[in-house]
């Protein structure tokens, strides 16, 4: 009998955690992630959508933003749609006068592939002139 019963109470718990794990959101896009060549970075949460941008409160809570190093210019994510290790995303820049459309894909090496599909080329003010991102740029968590 206390056999059966602790084979029971062992399956119980396995299916327990099992659901548990179906339940959780997934933290893949729920990162800081960095391109240091670059000096570009990802902040983002496209799970809960409750990322501030630095300085700009005014905005509310969005799902990230991109900036970079030296500026206080970034492109706010406004939109984003997750399908298994791919992001799609929309971004404004500080005005709001340029979009962009892009993904934003998981790999397999524990980095992210970030690739333009339309809009605005990225670009922040380093100095007296405009950084122009690469339309398909590597970041990584650090």
């Amino acid at each position: 009998m206390n056999k059966k019963c602790i084979l029971i109470l062992v399956l119980l718990m396995l299916v327990t955690l099992g659901s548990y794990a179906q339940d959780r959101p997934d933290s893949t896009f729920i990162a800081k992630i960095y391109n240091d060549e670059l000096k570009v970075y990802i902040a983002m949460n496209l799970v809960d959508k409750n990322v501030t941008v630095p300085q700009q409160d005014i905005f509310g809570k969005v799902d990230g933003y991109m900036g970079c190093t030296g500026t206080e210019h970034v492109w706010t994510i406004v939109t984003s749609e997750v399908k298994g290790h791919t992001a799609h995303i929309e971004m404004i820049n500080n005005y709001g006068s340029e979009d962009v459309s892009a993904t934003l894909t998981y790999e397999k090496d524990g980095s992210y592939t970030y690739k333009h599909l339309s809009g605005s080329t990225l670009k922040f003010p380093l100095g007296q002139k405009w950084h122009k991102i690469p339309s398909k740029v590597v970041f990584k968590r650090k």
